[in-house]
């Protein structure tokens, strides 16, 4: 008897040592190559990590004007893949042509605020970030980033690639509303 519960013990022990191992991503393999964990319950739908395409692009600079600047013509996309990577590629238009923004690096999310870490051409890593929201309904993404004392900040609304045709606008303070 004593042996039959000693074993039932130690296969216990085993299988939950098994499982947690499971659930843990090994030490010593590089970030870029462990197995994606999945997103803890409550977290962002899998559809949040996708393609977006930039639609409005609004920077707000108070000590030289109470109004935003809207930079038409923005484009480009943004993908935020499930394991922390990203790839912008923004563009928009200029006096002297096309301004193009392309960045590759790691984001990281906690609650409403998401970080974006990529390293320039100097080998130096620059972080920036702000807050968003995403909106399934609307297929959309509102992000407003480097956010200022004075009041500045950057107001970007992006829709998943794709989408583009689905009727939505942003406020001016990147709240999307499904319609005209």
């Amino acid at each position: 008897m004593y042996r039959k519960l000693l074993t039932t013990a130690l296969l216990c022990a085993t299988a939950a040592l098994a499982f947690a191992q499971a659930k843990t991503p090994p030490k010593n393999v590089p970030a870029a190559r462990r197995p994606a964990v999945p997103p803890p319950p409550g977290a962002l739908p899998t559809k949040f990590y996708t393609t977006y395409t930039y639609t409005v692009y609004l920077i707000y600079a108070p000590k030289y004007s109470p109004k935003p600047t809207n930079t038409r013509g923005v484009g480009g996309t943004l993908t935020l893949g499930p394991t922390g990577r990203y790839e912008k590629k923004l563009k928009f238009p200029g006096p002297y042509g096309t301004n193009h923004f392309d960045e590759v690096g790691r984001y990281t999310l906690k609650g409403k605020n998401i970080e974006f870490t990529y390293t320039d051409s100097k080998g130096k890593a620059v972080t920036y970030g702000g807050t968003f929201d995403y909106s399934e309904p609307a297929l959309a993404l509102t992000m407003v980033l480097n956010q200022e004392a004075d009041g500045g900040r950057e107001v970007f609304g992006l829709v998943v690639a794709g989408s583009e045709t689905v009727k939505r606008t942003f406020n001016d303070d990147g709240t999307v509303k499904m319609g005209n």
